[in-house]
């Protein structure tokens, strides 16, 4: 197979990969809709229901499908962020990304059991989600660039920039995982190590960039 085909695959499957995540997202968004309250679901009989008393009475459903819509739109982000800098995927780079949005998916599960799990269950499941989904992406990234899979218009400070920020989530979301045993507050605040880590991993950047210059 020539290399102008070769490419030209890449392209296509990059394409259904992208309508791939496209798809599960989308579906993800209902799913999350559909744990908002119905009516029938009321332990009230006999009466009429207004909306805001059914939400009141399912409010841990309403607090989840919040949560899930905010988790939704900003791994889509991010992963459109990341699909407008490739050229091309290839089957391992394809292998992580989708990983990446199961893993998002468990992430949406855990966020819709956590009112029926023990606290430190709940925290230690979204810590480990969370290190999933930027663990594989991270590595969909790395293996994007040493391949060549990214488009040839970015720079080397997009690049590092896009690393940086692939990099640094699965890292804190590391940290947090033993605090999740500890309590809720002292794993809340695990998670400002998120600034002294990406102002660590931005200094190694800068230090190599200055390094690799000649």
């Amino acid at each position: 197979m020539s290399e102008h085909s070769h490419e030209s695959i890449g392209r296509s499957q990059l394409r259904r990969l992208e309508t791939l995540t496209d798809c599960v997202y989308a579906l993800a968004l209902v799913t999350v809709m559909r744990w908002l309250p119905l009516p029938e679901e009321s332990v009230v009989v006999g009466e009429e229901h207004w909306m805001l008393e059914l939400f009141a009475e399912f409010s841990g459903n309403l607090v989840a499908a919040l949560i899930g819509l905010v988790f939704i739109i900003m791994y889509w982000l991010r992963s459109n962020q990341l699909s407008a800098h490739l050229e091309r995927t290839d089957k391992m780079h394809t292998v992580f990304s989708i990983l990446s949005v199961a893993a998002v998916v468990l992430l949406l599960y855990v966020v819709r059991v956590s009112a029926e799990v023990a606290a430190p269950a709940r925290r230690s499941g979204e810590s480990l989600a969370v290190f999933l989904i930027g663990a594989m992406g991270a590595a969909a990234w790395w293996h994007a660039r040493r391949k060549g899979l990214v488009r040839a218009g970015i720079s080397s400070e997009e690049a590092s920039g896009v690393q940086l920020e692939a990099y640094t989530e699965p890292i804190v979301a590391l940290i947090t995982l033993p605090f999740a045993y500890v309590g809720e507050i002292v794993w809340n605040v695990a998670w400002l190590a998120y600034i002294p880590v990406a102002a660590l991993l931005r200094r190694r950047s800068l230090r190599k960039a200055e390094s690799d210059r000649p």
